[in-house]
């Protein structure tokens, strides 16, 4: 879960978010915000990559992708808070276009925009 395997506590203004079927168990907890499009996760060890730095599939976990960019400018490392800062850019009835900044402990480490397909 964090670097000592213990499940950590919801940082304050967030709740524990769960994605259905086994994902949060594999993942770990991921937290939202109560009133912001924000989402937040502790890097664990199930989260690192050989280079022992948070790997790029971690920090792009969202929902079904029809188009994702993703530009890395760093990285986050063991124990640090990872969030993404999301931006509607626009909704249709099929469709949401996003914007957004992942950050690690406050350092953006990546910029994205995706394509994401609403599910009924």
């Amino acid at each position: 879960m964090n670097q000592d395997n213990e499940k950590p506590a919801a940082p304050d203004g967030f709740v524990e978010h769960y994605f259905g079927g086994q994902f949060n168990s594999y993942f770990g907890p991921v937290f939202r915000h109560e009133r912001e499009p924000r989402l937040r996760f502790r890097v664990g060890l199930q989260h690192l990559n050989p280079a022992k730095t948070l790997h790029g599939g971690s920090a792009e976990m969202h929902c079904p992708t029809i188009n994702m960019s993703i530009d890395y400018v760093a990285t986050a490392k063991l124990g640090q808070w990872v969030e993404a800062q999301v931006t509607l850019v626009r909704k249709t009835s099929r469709m949401i276009f996003l914007s957004g900044l992942i950050q690690a402990d406050g350092e953006t480490i990546a910029r994205a925009s995706g394509i994401h397909r609403i599910y009924a």
